[in-house]
């Protein structure tokens, strides 16, 4: 029997595999081990998987953001690369056609010409070519955050200063909920919806658009209260 919150526990574990490769090996213990606790639990909310989840996405956002920064170069050539290395001839041709033209990779899978231009089998091997594309990139950005260890350190303790200062922006906004009862829902599902930045599953909420939306309310209040 399936547990009663599956979905959104396999969408947990999908993210704590594909972690970025810097994420510390005890921070990924940590997000598995929390995992594994509520889905062996039938009685687990989903307020109880978000709640873990936030806590994991706290935890690795320095790191995925800091890895990301530091290895920021073009790695698009590399994974043309690994994919003409991969395929047969007739389907690298097709490949060099589209990205010497300047279309990259996830531009042309997603393309009309990717099925018209293409066989199924061909664009299997492509597929193929790409998943093994972003492992191989993966490992050798790894290797490069390694060898600037220091460089890498810096750039997390930015990005949890980063961190710290979009959860007191919300805190911030959180607190305006208080000031008026008609607007004290809207604000709070605003609040929610920023929080739910932090889960690891989810997109990040950007600070400017936190500051945005505190300014907005800040001006909606003023001339409701």
């Amino acid at each position: 029997m399936n547990h009663p919150n599956q979905a959104i526990l396999d969408e947990f574990q999908f993210a704590v595999n594909h972690m970025a490769p810097t994420v510390p090996a005890d921070v990924k213990a940590r997000a598995q081990a929390s995992h594994d606790a509520l889905l062996v639990n039938p009685a687990t909310t989903e307020r109880e998987v978000e709640a873990a989840m936030y806590a994991t996405g706290r935890e690795e956002y320095p790191h995925r953001h800091a890895f990301k920064e530091m290895t920021s170069g073009n790695t698009e050539a590399r994974r043309v690369e690994i994919v003409l290395e991969h395929v047969e001839p007739n389907v690298a041709a097709v490949v060099k056609k589209f990205t010497e033209s300047g279309v990259g990779m996830e531009e042309f899978v997603h393309s009309d010409l990717f099925e018209t231009e293409l066989t199924p089998e061909d664009r299997h091997q492509i597929e193929d070519a790409l998943l093994d594309a972003d492992i191989h990139i993966r490992e050798e950005l790894g290797q490069t955050v390694v060898a600037d260890a220091a460089k890498y350190a810096a750039l997390v303790k930015k990005w949890e200063a980063h961190r710290d200062a979009i959860e007191s922006k919300i805190a911030d906004l959180a607190l305006l909920a208080n000031r008026d009862e008609k607007w004290k829902e809207e604000i709070a599902d605003k609040v929610k919806g920023f929080r739910d930045g932090f889960l690891v599953t989810e997109p990040d909420v950007e600070l400017e658009v936190v500051d945005k939306e505190i300014e907005y309310w800040k001006g909606t209040l003023g001339e409701e209260v």
